[in-house]
């Protein structure tokens, strides 16, 4: 090779060989810790706080206090003045402390209280805080001696723990608090607002953040931690009064220092800093999300944690959505976008929420409960006279009987108590009476409940606790009553505080792209569109399905079949990119679609589902047979056309280039045009491409010969398949990358070309200058965008859509008016096919299911360009696991690579 090239050639290939390409950004955060500055470079200002509720555990603190490598000021509250000298002896014997300052603070607000009001600014003159308290938590049940242990020791365990901690503050500015993962003592469904929503909406309100009142949340659970002031200053200066928290009554949540414990991460994010989480582990690392003993929820199955806990149960009441019924929206307020929408375009109803939203709450002030659908709509068309109110009922009741569907495990795990003898209510906070909920519902559904209680016939709800209270002074007993729900504190929380049976949590589909860390990547923001929400929420139910049955599954990650890849990875994309292409086919008035061989395969498919759900006229779409050999030969008018042909990359013997780039009948035609030292001599291109085309001179006019019958036999070729449409404009779909089979296209048939593509790499400024318009969906560097995953993992997209055929290599002689192909030897083997036949069948699942949701707003689905790339990233970077990926290959003999692996 060196001799061939050059040494400066050669050299240029081995450093490219050589470097290893850098890894994308963690889809969570991209955010790399440094390295701890050793405590001698810290130079800030650090303080504890410290409150003893309890004086009997002043001495544990003050001994863990001891620890400190470096002087702090000290600040420590009490609640009880007779305990003053007690705890001033106890923590004057810290060595490191100064200004210790003890203050007298009510009994409110516990310990957050005292750090947020009562030595606010003394906290405001420091860098770093770290706050602790004397925790027993007696209302759980017991002391949390071991809770308040392990938290103290994470935080304050020996001096090298304590230097590690400051010297990451140091080294990290962005690092706006530190505190240890959740002890195991906290449930998976407690990292949720629970019933501190409302306090927490309205703190947030003052703050200028949002609180997402349905997702799981990152917390210091237990109150103890180490802030920078910074980072947490906006809470502080909100200048709350220690009278601001409500009198100690042994409140279980629900209060403002409830409220306040959960909403300290949201604000160190808001302002601009990150958390860094201590692993239970005890080892000093940390990580940028919590764990949040998300595993706790995978170790039974649905069926067997509702048997396991129906054994002493003679009464089940179970919740009705996202527990026996699911959308296919992420969250309710995607299911709203979309109705919203759906009135317009329908009805011609502008804000059709926001008009129902009043209406609602007009409803339910004159109704003193939740009201009932009709008393909403009859509130509507007091609200707008010239409503179409009917028709909007009517519209509502329909969308929600076409959108629901059985959540199988839950409904057949209930059907099978019921069958066992024991009672069945369905117990739902909602607008929906019995009536219309028999109705709307999946018939499996509806005639599972002996008996309904819904709020807005009975008056009494769920999570004020109304609905437990009056069931039981209809004689439910609670020590044999059973509760199964997906709402944390409605479903959960309440039935733990009113004595029932322990409750099983059912976690809503959505609710497992917060837990599972693994499926993180996936959460969108509150304000994704009804499509984006559409994408996620089948996507949420579809593993939600497999998670129900075999949840052990997912503990060591997520692992995807090549089915469920299909459906979470490749229907979304191929839908998204097919409902784009199509609309800007219509756009450009495209008579015809051309989706290449062979990753059109799949494509087509698809597109055939697509156009028959699209409302109006669609373009005719054709699985086209073109590949960059077949179509370059058959554009060969000269030897500058050659030139282009045998550009690109190649590593092999002349011989095999000419069988790549121009096919077997062209190598025999050149066989005896060409020397056998030469043709089967070693070429290495780009850098010997003159060469090559040097040797082939002599034989130019065998080969333009060969390429004016192959331009002929594509003509009929085009012409028998589109038929009377011949004369329709056409527009090439295809992954793209350069668009050289367009152009060359263009050349073949003597006609403008449009292209459509996933992405188009550099070199389609140089090859698609002057040929027909081309756009791309995810990425076209023309536009000078930045790094593609698309062409990240071209190698794994191009095995996932490819056809069961060989490579198509041009047409065989003769003059029939549809020629006959010819395609490589090499077909995919039958066991490769059939792991890639799982994979479109799984995709055409979700195409299938997303258009029958979307309904009579196909037309207007759309996902997120950027976000609906990260599942094939997911998948490409081994974040989701595919072992079955190793037995995929590409073809890439155009660049003599041969059989390429994909994954």
């Amino acid at each position: 090779m060196a001799w061939a090239i050059g040494p400066t050639a050669l050299l240029t290939r081995l450093r490219f060989a050589s470097t290893m390409p850098s890894e994308a950004g963690v889809a969570i955060c991209d955010h790399a810790f440094p390295a701890p500055l050793p405590l001698a470079d810290v130079s800030l200002r650090i303080g504890v706080m410290v409150h003893v509720f309890y004086p009997d555990l002043a001495e544990e603190l003050a001994i863990a206090l001891r620890r400190m490598p470096t002087s702090f000021v000290l600040m420590v509250s009490i609640t009880d003045a007779d305990a003053e000298d007690h705890v001033r002896a106890v923590f004057s014997t810290v060595p490191m402390a100064r200004d210790l300052e003890i203050v007298r603070v009510p009994n409110r607000g516990r310990d957050i209280a005292p750090l947020v009001a009562a030595f606010r600014e003394r906290i405001l003159a420091l860098d770093l805080v770290a706050h602790l308290h004397t925790k027993k938590s007696l209302h759980s049940g017991g002391s949390q001696a071991n809770w308040r242990s392990y938290l103290v020791a994470a935080l304050f365990g020996d001096a090298d723990r304590i230097a590690w901690q400051l010297g990451m503050f140091a080294a990290d500015p962005r690092l706006g608090m530190i505190y240890p993962e959740s002890h195991a003592s906290v449930p998976l469904w407690g990292h949720t607002w629970l019933g501190n929503v409302v306090p927490a909406q309205a703190l947030a309100t003052r703050l200028g953040i949002t609180v997402a009142p349905h997702a799981y949340i990152d917390m210091p659970a237990g109150s103890m931690f180490w802030a920078r002031v910074d980072a947490i200053r906006p809470l502080l200066e909100l200048g709350l009064r220690v009278e601001d928290f409500p009198e100690e009554r042994g409140q279980l949540d629900g209060t403002l220092q409830h409220a306040i414990e959960r909403l300290f991460v949201a604000v160190v994010r808001a302002s601009g800093h990150h958390v860094g989480i201590l692993p239970r582990s005890g080892a000093l690392a940390l990580s940028l999300e919590g764990e949040r003993n998300w595993t706790t929820y995978l170790q039974a199955s649905v069926r067997e944690r509702i048997q396991a806990s129906a054994f002493d149960a003679s009464l089940v009441s179970v919740d009705i959505f996202d527990t026996l019924v699911q959308r296919p929206f992420l969250t309710p307020a995607g299911a709203r976008r979309y109705l919203d929408r759906l009135a317009q375009r329908t009805l011609g109803v502008i804000d059709f929420m926001a008009l129902r939203e009043r209406a609602e709450a007009r409803a339910r002030h004159a109704a003193r409960r939740d009201p009932r659908l009709d008393e909403i709509y009859a509130a509507l068309s007091a609200l707008d006279p010239l409503a179409p109110v009917a028709a909007l009922q009517a519209l509502e009741i329909e969308t929600e009987r076409r959108l629901l569907t059985a959540r199988t495990a839950t409904v057949d795990a209930v059907d099978t108590l019921h069958r066992q003898g024991k009672r069945v209510i369905a117990l739902s906070d909602m607008y929906l009476d019995t009536a219309t909920l028999q109705q709307v519902l999946p018939e499996e559904v509806a005639r599972l409940p002996d008996t309904w209680r819904v709020s807005c016939e009975t008056g009494a709800r769920k999570d004020d606790g109304s609905a437990w209270t009056t069931l039981a002074a209809e004689g439910a007993s609670v020590a044999n009553w059973l509760h199964i729900g997906d709402n944390e504190h409605s479903d959960v929380q309440q039935p733990h505080w009113q004595g029932l049976l322990t409750p099983v949590h059912v976690l809503r589909p959505g609710a497992l792209l917060d837990v599972i860390p693994g499926l993180r990547p996936l959460r969108a923001p509150a304000s994704a569109s009804w499509g984006e929400q559409l994408r996620l929420g089948l996507i949420a139910n579809h593993v939600s399905a497999h998670v129900d049955i075999d949840p052990k599954a997912y503990l060591g990650g997520v692992a995807l079949a090549p089915r469920a890849l299909g459906f979470v990875a490749i229907g979304p994309l191929i839908l998204d990119y097919l409902t784009w292409l199509l609309r800007s086919a219509r756009e450009r008035g495209t008579s015809h679609l051309l989706f290449l061989s062979r990753e059109g395969y799949l494509l087509a498919q698809a597109y055939t589902h697509l156009a028959a759900a699209w409302p109006g006229t669609a373009p005719q779409g054709h699985y086209f047979l073109a590949s960059r050999q077949a179509t370059g030969i058959a554009a060969l008018r000269s030897i500058d056309d050659l030139q282009a042909v045998l550009g690109g990359t190649f590593n092999g013997t002349l011989s095999a280039l000419v069988e790549a780039r121009l096919g077997t009948a062209a190598a025999e035609r050149l066989r005896t045009h060409v020397p056998a030292s030469l043709w089967n001599g070693e070429l290495f291109l780009p850098e010997m491409s003159s060469d090559a085309v040097d040797m082939l001179a002599p034989a130019l006019d065998g080969l333009l010969s060969l390429a004016a019958e192959q331009r002929a036999s594509y003509r009929r070729y085009t012409r028998g398949l589109l038929g009377n449409g011949d004369d329709g404009s056409l527009m090439v779909a295809d992954l793209g990358y350069a668009g050289t089979i367009q152009r060359h296209l263009g050349r073949v048939l003597e006609r403008p070309i449009d292209g459509a593509y996933f992405a188009l790499d550099a070199r389609a400024s140089s090859v698609l200058a002057g040929v027909g318009d081309a756009i791309a969906r995810y990425h076209d560097a023309r536009e000078g965008e930045a790094d593609s995953l698309i062409l990240k993992h071209d190698l794994l997209l191009e095995s996932l859509l490819t056809a069961p055929y060989a490579q198509f290599t041009g047409f065989s002689p003769g003059t029939d008016v549809m020629p006959q192909p010819l395609y490589a030897t090499a077909a995919p083997p039958a066991s490769q096919w059939s792991i890639v036949a799982e994979v479109h069948a799984g995709a055409l699942a979700f195409v299938e299911t997303a258009l029958a949701a979307a309904g009579p707003l196909v037309d207007e689905l759309a996902f997120d360009p950027e976000a609906v790339q990260i599942p094939l990233d997911c998948v490409g970077r081994g974040r989701w696991q595919a072992p079955w990926l190793a037995s995929l290959t590409v073809d890439d003999a155009f660049t003599g690579r041969g059989a390429v692996p994909a994954g």
